[in-house]
């Protein structure tokens, strides 16, 4: 047995808005640190598990493999799911040891440091540590000799130094997955709402003949799109070379670079090289703003690298920061004016600004934020006057800066839970555990159960706490809209998910949906007005069946049979989100036809 198989490591995903998106959960961090530790590469519970395993089916499965150590990677968007499983899992273990480092892991993070979750905090590159910090022999020393608080200082070895996880086994490359992979590793920029900076000051880089060798060996093991994660991909002085070099490869890449420092040039070697789509930070075209931030000062040179990018055929993707320090919301609508006048509003998103543990930025802020993830100054509905901002740069741009919830109605899924209220059901039943699950609950009156309805959907909420929950109800008659409002108020954002979903006007990690089986017992204005406050769908054999009014509010169908044809159906109906399959397979390619 290998002297550290009793370790396991895990990575928490966000909650997306559909079932079926991706959470790009890649656990390239764990992986790394298995790697460079030598440990056994099932000690990296897989990304899968990770993305769908509900909150008690993670602890029982963690369990259930007994490990004395468990190390996690803590994100602002798991952060607080993962407290709540290191939590049971020393409940149910005891004696074990938690072990969490990642972006989050600070020392002016006083919520995370102040819980008991966790023995050991590591802030820092872990990979010349590895094989102590997670042995759990080693791992109680440095425990008790670093008082559960493990600062590692700034590291000198380039990427590559260690061996890589997509080619030792730890993560799967094949079948056209996406590649995450590093070839720079720190960041000269001042950006003082980043706190990259704060461990990777200086940068090291994986010269572009290395570089090269690493893609070709990534390619041949069937990578489909490689993604760098270098901070600024653009930034290294031998892009030239590297991207000469990337050319035959026929491969896709996506990387996130500076715009100002794009020429018509540089953009031709990026389309040569296999980029279809590059992200750029331009945050905002207030210079003043853009200075306080530690920005480039000149964001019309972004906006020309942006062109440059699609003059020669790669798609730029705009990033906008609402609420910089010296920012108004009128500035915001005046960025995304400029973006529009210039043509390059078709990817453009916008992010409220976070006030991050470990930067510059929390320290010139002095408290005045959310304590907890996500760090927002503001989480109310106005948001300090750029929710309003948005909407309007969501009117300018032409399209929703985020998806709707889109609800799990597919069949055969393992989380789904049939409740009939007229069959007298039991509360304490066995529950399904997956990280979205649903709760289908029919009545000839839910009205008049509606107390026995929240009641269930209570204690699954209570079940899976972290989890997404759709309450689907399936009404027989007409019932007060009231209803809807119950359930919601169920709902208690706990975390990143909720919190953010609430400064977003969205549901968060409970959905209400009410599913028609037909029109016949329902009148249209009660149709219309309950699609006004939460997702409506009517089961139809075909899209026509719907009305044109239908459509127009909101209201969704969905589709039985597994033999539709896509594109003929786009063109058939007004909306393609309102589109929904009974049969999962339909709706997982129609989600790649939304791009979701």
């Amino acid at each position: 047995m290998h002297k550290l198989s009793k370790t396991l490591i895990i990575q928490l995903p966000l909650n997306p808005c559909a079932p079926l998106e991706a959470t790009g959960n890649v656990p390239l961090a764990g992986a790394s640190l298995a790697a460079a530790a030598s440990l056994p590469p099932e000690t990296v519970i897989d990304q899968n598990t990770a993305d769908t395993a509900g909150d008690r089916s993670l602890v029982d499965m963690i369990a259930s493999r007994s490990p004395a150590l468990v190390a996690f990677t803590l994100y602002m968007w798991n952060a607080e799911r993962t407290l709540w499983l290191a939590d049971m899992l020393k409940r149910e273990l005891p004696g074990i040891i938690t072990v969490a480092g990642g972006p989050c892991v600070t020392r002016d993070n006083e919520w995370l440091r102040s819980s008991d979750s966790f023995d050991l905090l590591v802030a820092g590159e872990g990979e010349e540590l590895a094989d102590s910090i997670l042995n759990p022999v080693s791992a109680r020393n440095i425990i008790r000799d670093s008082g559960g608080f493990l600062e590692i200082g700034e590291m000198s070895f380039p990427p590559g130094t260690y061996p890589n996880p997509w080619l030792t086994g730890y993560l799967e490359p094949s079948g056209g997955a996406s590649v995450h992979v590093e070839t720079i590793r720190g960041c000269a920029g001042g950006c003082t709402y980043c706190s990259y900076r704060r461990t990777h000051p200086s940068p090291r880089v994986l010269d572009a003949e290395s570089t090269e060798r690493l893609l070709i060996k990534l390619i041949n093991a069937g990578a489909g799109e490689i993604v760098f994660l270098d901070p600024t991909f653009n930034s290294r002085g031998d892009l030239v070379k590297l991207l000469q070099s990337m050319r035959p490869l026929e491969a896709d890449f996506f990387a996130e670079m500076r715009g100002d420092l794009i020429s018509p040039h540089s953009a031709s070697l990026i389309a040569q090289a296999g980029f279809k789509n590059v992200e750029i930070g331009l945050q905002s075209m207030n210079r003043d703003t853009l200075k306080r931030a530690g920005r480039p000062e000149d964001p019309c040179k972004v906006l020309d690298g942006a062109i440059n990018l699609k003059n020669a055929g790669v798609s730029p993707i705009i990033d906008l920061m609402l609420d910089l320090p010296g920012d108004k919301p009128e500035d915001a609508v005046r960025t995304a004016l400029m973006i529009r006048d210039r043509e390059l509003h078709q990817h453009v998103q916008v992010f409220y600004l976070s006030i991050l543990p470990g930067t510059a930025m929390r320290q010139q802020f002095g408290g005045r934020h959310m304590q907890r993830p996500p760090y927002y100054r503001f989480c109310d509905e106005s948001m300090g006057g750029f929710a309003e901002a948005r909407e309007e740069i969501a009117d300018i741009v032409g399209y929703d800066l985020d998806l709707a919830g889109r609800p799990l109605l597919f069949d055969g899924w393992q989380g789904t839970e049939l409740i009939d209220l007229d069959t007298n059901p039991v509360l304490s039943r066995p529950m399904p555990s997956q990280r979205h699950g649903t709760i289908r609950i029919t009545s000839e009156d839910l009205w008049m159960q509606k107390n026995l309805l929240l009641e269930f959907v209570r204690t699954r909420l209570q079940a899976d706490p972290y989890c997404v929950l759709d309450v689907i109800l399936c009404p027989e008659k007409e019932f007060p809209l009231d209803l809807v409002d119950m359930i919601e108020k169920l709902d208690n954002p706990v975390d990143y998910s909720g919190r953010t979903a609430r400064a977003l006007g969205r549901q968060g990690n409970l959905r209400v949906c009410v599913l028609l089986c037909g029109t016949e017992n329902f009148r249209r204005n009660w149709i219309v007005s309950a699609a006004a406050i939460c997702t409506v769908v009517i089961d139809a054999d075909y899209p026509a069946e719907l009305s044109r009014g239908l459509w127009r509010a909101g209201i969704s169908v969905r589709l039985p049979g597994s033999d539709w044809n896509l594109t003929e159906l786009s063109l058939q109906v007004p909306a393609l989100h309102q589109v929904l399959f009974r049969d999962r397979c339909m709706e997982e390619s129609w989600c790649r036809t939304l791009d979701i």
